[in-house]
């Protein structure tokens, strides 16, 4: 989407470079080329949405009910776990997200590059300065996607398995802190790795005045270890 927009921006930038100071027609071409070559990428995300979206719903699906699974066997608990009313819904959920999200891609790509073609026109730069903006634009759509990724991959997979766990009768869990770099380090989950919570209700932290779940926060790749029920308790 990138390349084709640069392309094709920058073609018809270089048509109109010589009549961008003081006339507004080339502000209206651009912008009219703009919408044209975005309207092919929109409909290309919109019915890429939903297949990339069930491939990530099955994907962590199968790496949650497979890791919760691990936990269980570790403790000496075996579960044939089945797709309950209640899984089925996290799953649906968890789909429609990724629909949104995925769609909502080149719509935060074509704001951006909008801005950016108007300013450039209302400046006078020329198509070297366009181009170069439109890669720094590129960085940030790109970033903003693999965020997107890590954030959903953390969310889906703790929802999964936090319904699999009740589903098997567990009702508690312990919190297991993780941090994967600076940018993931909360201070207060740090001090809440090893406390009790209710699965259902989530652990309290201090920091969001909040019951949170693990993962649930950006960044957060904070995980929790299933409570086994004893007999007797």
């Amino acid at each position: 989407m990138s390349s084709s927009v640069d392309y094709w921006l920058s073609a018809e930038y270089r048509r109109h470079e010589d009549d961008i100071v003081g006339d507004a027609s080339p502000a209206k071409a651009l912008s009219k080329k703009l919408i044209t070559v975005m309207a092919s990428w929109r409909e290309k995300f919109d019915k890429k949405a939903e297949s990339i979206a069930l491939w990530f719903v099955r994907q962590s699906n199968s790496y949650a009910t497979r890791s919760v699974s691990n936990k269980l066997k570790a403790e000496g608990m075996t579960v044939n776990f089945r797709i309950t009313p209640e899984v089925q819904t996290v799953l649906d959920s968890l789909y429609e997200t990724q629909v949104g999200l995925i769609k909502s891609i080149p719509e935060q790509y074509l704001t951006q590059v909008q801005t950016l073609v108007q300013q450039s026109v209302t400046n006078g730069r020329d198509v070297g300065f366009l181009k170069e903006e439109l890669k720094k634009r590129y960085g940030i759509t790109e970033r903003r996607a693999k965020v997107i990724a890590r954030d959903q991959n953390a969310k889906a997979s703790n929802a999964i398995s936090r319904e699999r766990c009740k589903s098997a009768g567990i009702t508690h869990g312990i919190w297991v802190h993780r941090a994967g770099g600076s940018k993931s380090y909360r201070d207060s989950h740090l001090k809440m790795s090893g406390e009790r919570f209710e699965l259902a209700k989530g652990c309290y932290d201090p920091h969001e005045r909040r019951y949170v779940h693990a993962g649930e926060l950006i960044n957060c790749k904070c995980d929790f270890k299933p409570e086994i029920p004893r007999p007797g308790e």
